[in-house]
């Protein structure tokens, strides 16, 4: 009875210190999958206030040296109280596809966004009981949001940049851009 109790607890020990390994692991790979998504960062110049790596088990993604999808918070601009990129399949220093939303404050006075069916959200939404639509351009360097054709805001982008439109939500007016291929350097 006592070998099997020593046997037992042997087996119970080197489980758990398995178990404990896989942890350390796994955690030093989100470490190193971060690293590599501040390296890409670093090369295209973009300063990130911080960065959110997905795609689990980090291990898998460690060992083949990718990262699948990373949120990348970037500094406010005037305007805007949320602004992210979505670094999409990172691998080798370059990323298959690289995504921004940018979120504009909603207008002063009482907002509410109008909803599809299905419960996405419109270029539209009742501003002090008036429809108010929204749309968006990127004319060089600049990002412009209009409201039923007005001026509401404009933030400073980079070259390459293109919007896919804008969406009002309960935050704000989310303006979808996407950087063209050549935004990755080829160094």
């Amino acid at each position: 009875m006592k070998k099997a109790i020593i046997a037992l607890t042997s087996i119970i020990g080197i489980i758990a210190i398995a178990i404990g390994g896989l942890f350390v692991w796994e955690h030093q790979s989100k470490l190193s999958l971060e690293n590599q998504v501040e390296d890409y960062l670093d090369d295209q110049g973009v300063d990130s206030t911080g960065i959110d790596v997905h795609g689990r088990p980090y291990i898998f993604f460690a060992i083949q040296d990718s990262v699948d999808l990373t949120y990348v918070d970037l500094a406010l601009q005037a305007g805007t109280n949320k602004d992210q990129l979505l670094v999409h399949r990172l691998s080798h220093g370059r990323a298959d596809r690289l995504t921004r939303f940018v979120t504009f404050d909603h207008p002063a006075g009482d907002v509410d966004p109008n909803e599809r069916a299905d419960g996405s959200f419109t270029d539209s939404a009742m501003v002090n009981g008036t429809k108010v639509t929204y749309t968006s351009e990127v004319k060089g360097r600049t990002l412009r949001l209009f409201a039923d054709g007005q001026l509401a805001g404009e933030i400073e982008v980079e070259e390459g940049v293109s919007e896919h439109g804008a969406a009002v939500t309960k935050t704000g007016v989310v303006v979808e851009l996407e950087y063209d291929s050549s935004h990755d350097n080829d160094q």
